[in-house]
């Protein structure tokens, strides 16, 4: 959202080892800490954190690009890798299953922890076991069944950082595969106004006939503005900062506004997919 103030302190870490011990040591401490991914579904205060931010080092991405291929269409993919390009590359190499992600700015890790999907597809349908590391230093291993996976939520414990998943792809038609994450990001680009900083989706929806963008825009928010912050007019679940003048209390501020107008209209309180910090 190009919004925010400062952060206390940012720690990189460049292995799980070196992320255990740090998280450890933080939490002897009591100190107030928070996992960063690339901060595409995140709202920072104006007046910043004053938590310590632990963000995953280029050493993740290192191996393979993120992406290690285990055999049988199994990969194994780095937490700080991008979703985006690992969706391209492994549909453009003939695997099926996260043609959905086409277009997805998140981290991987971020997107297992928050389930992300999108056409129908999420991410939780591809999950075999998920690495990484508790609040208090210990080093974990989920399989699948073992995480109580919902719309937009991984069931994770609060805290936990993800260092990798295990990832179940079909081989198919790279033609045919390639060909649909490309349909799915040109989707996105005709529908979602990708070239302003925005959070992606600003509400869950609450259901699958009766979405968040129908209601929004149902209430007559498209356009909407409260200082630098807007509703999308091209889709109303998305605000953006056109000018990149707004401030966070802006559009914590507009998304209050369109919490209320929508219940006002409709009765349903939508829920925000988006994370608040300070």
């Amino acid at each position: 959202m190009a919004v925010g103030g400062p952060l206390r302190a940012l720690v990189t870490v460049e292995d799980a080892r070196e992320l255990s011990v740090v998280r450890a040591l933080l939490h002897e401490e009591a100190q107030t800490t928070a996992s960063l991914g690339f901060g595409s579904n995140l709202l920072v205060s104006d007046d910043g954190f004053a938590g310590w931010i632990i963000k995953l080092g280029n050493s993740f991405r290192d191996s393979f690009r993120g992406v290690e291929a285990l055999g049988a269409g199994l990969f194994r993919i780095s937490g700080a890798a991008s979703l985006m390009s690992v969706a391209r590359k492994l549909s453009d190499d003939g695997f099926s299953g996260l043609e959905f992600a086409a277009g997805i700015p998140a981290s991987v890790g971020g997107a297992i922890f928050m389930n992300a999907g999108a056409h129908g597809g999420e991410i939780c349908e591809r999950v075999v076991s998920v690495n990484g590391v508790l609040e208090n230093g210990e080093i974990v291993q989920w399989q699948c069944g073992e995480l109580p996976w919902r719309y937009r939520s991984s069931g994770l414990p609060l805290g936990a950082t993800v260092t990798s998943v295990d990832l179940q792809l079909v081989p198919g038609d790279r033609t045919i595969i390639s060909q649909a994450c490309a349909d799915n990001l040109a989707h996105r680009r005709r529908t979602q106004p990708l070239s302003l900083p925005s959070f992606g989706s600003v509400f869950k929806n609450p259901s699958l006939e009766t979405t968040a963008g129908k209601l929004l825009e149902m209430a007559g928010l498209k356009g909407m503005r409260l200082g630098g912050a807007q509703v999308s007019e091209l889709h109303a679940n998305w605000i953006v900062n056109p000018d990149k003048q707004a401030s966070a209390a802006d559009i914590a501020g507009l998304i209050a506004q369109c919490i209320e107008r929508v219940r006002d209209v409709s009765g349903i309180t939508l829920q925000p997919e988006v994370r608040v910090w300070g």
